[in-house]
C-alpha cells in the first residue's frame, strides 16, 4: 500500500485547471492504473475533511470515530513515549511569535536540526503553580515536538488548535467547566510561559536571528489526545504488516496498532525525502511481511505551503519510487494499492473533503480502461466511489481472505 499524503488536490488556475497529479509526469503511477482497477475514495465519507490520523486509520481498517482520541497521542507514541492511561498528549509546533504573542511563522522557518538542540532546553521543565502535573517534552520530527502532561485530574478538553500565522497564542482556555479542564489549561499556560522564556534568548535562536532566520521562540501545543484503544493489526486481520514513514504521527499509528516500523535513513518527511531508499526498504520488507504500508508525507507539506512546484516535484519523486518497486515485483504475486490519504488543497493550504484517486494493481483484478492515475480519470474507474472502510476488505478479498457471511 503506497500512500501519498495529501497528494490529491483540486484543479488549479496556475496549471490550466489541472490538478498537480494531472500536471506531473507520472509514467509509473500510470503503469499501475493500466495494470489495475481505479476509482474514487472518500477517506471517511463525502465532504468530510479528515485529519491525517483519521484518514490513515480509516484506510487500514479502524473506525476513526472510535480510534481518534487526538493527534497528540499518536505523535507521542511515534516519538517513543509510553503513554499511560490518564495522560494527555499534545502535538507541538516550534514557532515564531512576536512581542504580543502573535504567530509570525507557525513552523519557525521549517526548523529541523536546530529544533533538537532547543528541545534539550525543555526536557527539565518543572511546573511551579501546577507542581503535581509532570511535564514530558520530546522533539518528534522537524519543527514538531510532543508534550505530555501526566498526573491526576487532567483533561484533553482544552482549546488547542493547529497554529496558524496571524493568530494570537499563549492563552489556552478550558472547553468545559470541569476542574480537570481548568487544571490542564492552567498547566498549558504555565508551560508556554516557561518554554518561551527558555527559548527566547537561547544561543540557537540568537544564531538564527544573526543568520536572518526566524527564531523558534515558542512551543505551541495542539491536538490534545489520550491513549486510544486499538486492536492489534495482526490480531484483527491475521496479517503481518510493516510500515515505512518519516513522520511521528504515522509511526505512532503503526506502533499503537502493533505494526512493525521500519526506519529508513534519508526519509525526511519533506519534498527532499529519499524515495528510492523508501522503495528499497519496502522491497526488503515485503519478503517477510504480508503487507507493507509505505507512506510519503511530502505532498501534504508542499500543499500546506502553497508550493505548486514542490508538490509536482514530490509527486514525480513518488512516481520514480513506484517505478523502482514495480520493476522488482511480480504482479502475479504482489498486489499494489496506490492512493492518497486525503486531499490537501494548495489554494486553501488545508485538507478538504474531496475524494482521492485509488488504484489496485494486480494480475487478479478485472482491469478497467483507465490509463492515468489522477483525480479526473479515477471518476471513470471500475471501483466506482468507495470509502476508507472499504479498502481493507478489498485487500483481504484480493488475498483470498475475505470475511464470509452466511453458509
Amino acid at each position: 500500500m503506497i500512500i501519498g499524503d495529501g497528494m490529491a488536490d483540486r484543479p488549479l488556475r496556475e496549471l490550466n485547471h489541472q490538478t498537480p497529479l494531472e500536471a506531473a509526469e507520472t509514467e509509473n503511477l500510470d503503469r499501475l492504473a493500466l495494470e489495475g482497477v481505479s476509482g474514487l475514495l472518500d477517506p471517511i465519507s463525502p465532504g468530510i475533511a479528515p485529519g491525517s490520523d483519521a484518514a490513515n486509520l480509516s484506510i487500514i481498517g479502524y473506525d476513526p470515530y472510535k480510534a481518534c482520541t487526538g493527534r497528540g497521542a499518536f505523535e507521542a507514541a511515534g516519538a517513543g513515549i509510553e503513554l499511560k492511561p490518564g495522560d494527555v498528549a499534545f502535538r507541538c509546533n516550534f514557532a515564531t511569535v512576536n512581542e504580543d504573542f502573535v504567530i509570525v511563522d507557525e513552523r519557525a522557518g521549517r526548523i529541523r536540526e536546530d529544533a533538537l538542540k532547543l528541545a534539550d532546553a525543555l526536557k527539565e521543565i518543572r511546573l511551579k503553580e501546577n507542581s503535581d502535573i509532570e511535564v514530558i517534552f520530546r522533539h518528534s520530527f522537524g519543527f514538531r515536538g510532543v508534550l505530555v502532561l501526566r498526573g491526576d485530574r487532567i483533561s484533553p478538553s482544552v482549546a488547542s488548535m493547529m497554529p496558524k500565522a496571524g493568530d494570537k497564542t499563549g492563552i489556552f482556555k478550558p472547553l468545559d467547566a470541569s476542574v480537570e479542564a481548568k487544571r490542564t489549561s492552567n498547566a498549558l499556560n504555565e508551560f508556554f510561559k516557561i518554554s518561551h522564556e527558555l527559548l527566547r534568548d537561547h544561543p540557537v535562536n540568537k544564531k538564527r536571528r544573526s543568520e536572518g532566520k526566524p527564531p523558534a521562540n515558542a512551543v505551541i501545543p495542539w491536538g490534545a489526545g489520550k491513549l486510544p484503544c486499538i486492536k492489534p493489526f495482526q490480531e484483527k486481520y491475521k496479517l503481518k504488516a510493516a510500515c515505512i514513514a518519516a513522520v511521528s504521527l504515522i509511526k505512532g499509528i503503526a506502533r499503537l496498532a502493533g505494526i512493525k516500523f521500519v526506519d529508513v535513513p534519508g526519509a525526511t518527511g519533506y519534498i527532499d525525502t529519499d524515495t528510492f531508499a523508501k522503495a528499497d526498504a519496502a522491497l526488503r520488507a515485503i519478503k517477510t511481511c504480508d503487507m507493507v504500508i509505505l507512506h510519503v508525507e511530502g505532498p501534504d507539506e508542499a500543499s500546506h505551503e502553497g508550493n505548486i512546484e514542490g508538490k509536482i516535484s514530490i509527486i514525480e519523486k513518488i512516481d520514480s519510487m513506484v517505478g523502482r518497486i514495480i520493476d522488482n515485483i511480480d504482479l502475479d504475486e504482489v498486489s499494489v494499492v496506490l492512493l492518497a490519504d486525503h486531499t490537501t488543497s494548495i489554494r486553501h493550504r488545508k485538507h478538504t473533503g474531496d475524494p482521492v484517486p485509488i488504484t489496485i494493481a494486480s494480475s487478479e483484478v478485472l482491469r478497467d480502461e483507465i490509463q492515468r492515475y489522477n483525480e479526473r480519470e479515477a471518476c471513470r474507474g471500475g471501483l466506482g466511489r468507495i470509502q476508507g472502510r472499504h479498502v481493507m476488505p478489498l485487500i483481504l478479498n484480493l488475498m483470498c481472505r475475505p470475511e464470509v457471511l452466511g453458509g
